[in-house]
């Protein structure tokens, strides 16, 4: 009786398994990049006294969902980049940095459509570092619909003061494309600030930043 024996490609290491077919070995480096700083001596709330995040973290994904969703992958991975190069076990590799672990993560489950990986809600301070990565890789229709859910369970956080949360709530309702949510934070943030309004380095409008 004949026999066979399979070979299979070696599982690679990874600490997310996003696609458990990914051809892609995606490195986030450089996770504990500071984010919206207010205050280089001030910490965010939902920061304190959690443990340090990795400096890096490896997540396997689908080539095909990454450029379907961002034109910034697609560029990538099907240029003359070195992320095009698929590599003997027959991985291509992708780095990127200074995004934040868990909101990328988030934002890896949203564009492979792995809605059980995906939170019903998110804090201000996640939706918006979400919002940077959507805005950076371009991936604005694949969230038109979450988006709306998570902005929807925070519609009573809004703040009624210039300050940090207001300006997430701008980078949020602007990359997102929340228009009455929009219109309100700009508002507040012209009427109440005591000095030019700051980007602190968000995705905002050209013509909000220094407005006082």
């Amino acid at each position: 009786m004949a026999t066979f024996t399979f070979r299979f490609p070696p599982v690679p290491p990874c600490d997310h398994t996003i696609d458990q077919e990914g051809d892609v070995l995606l490195s986030l480096k450089n996770t504990n990049a500071g984010f919206a700083i207010w205050d280089e001596t001030t910490v965010p709330e939902e920061t304190q006294g959690t443990p340090a995040a990795p400096k890096s973290v490896v997540f396997r994904v689908s080539s095909h969902h990454l450029k379907l969703a961002s034109p910034v992958f697609k560029a990538a991975l099907t240029g003359v980049w070195i992320e095009s190069v698929v590599t003997k076990e027959g991985y291509r590799q992708v780095t990127t940095t200074d995004w934040d672990a868990e909101a990328f993560r988030i934002f890896l489950a949203v564009i492979h459509g792995r809605n059980y990986q995906v939170p019903h809600a998110v804090t201000l301070e996640t939706l918006c570092k979400i919002a940077v990565v959507v805005d950076y890789y371009q991936c604005y229709e694949a969230f038109s619909f979450c988006s709306k859910i998570w902005v929807a369970e925070l519609r009573d956080s809004i703040p009624v003061t210039y300050g940090r949360d207001l300006i997430l709530w701008l980078c949020v309702s602007w990359v997102f494309q929340v228009e009455d949510k929009f219109e309100v934070v700009t508002k507040l943030a012209i009427e109440t600030s005591y000095e030019r309004v700051r980007s602190l380095q968000l995705p905002l409008p050209g013509r909000l930043i220094g407005a006082s």
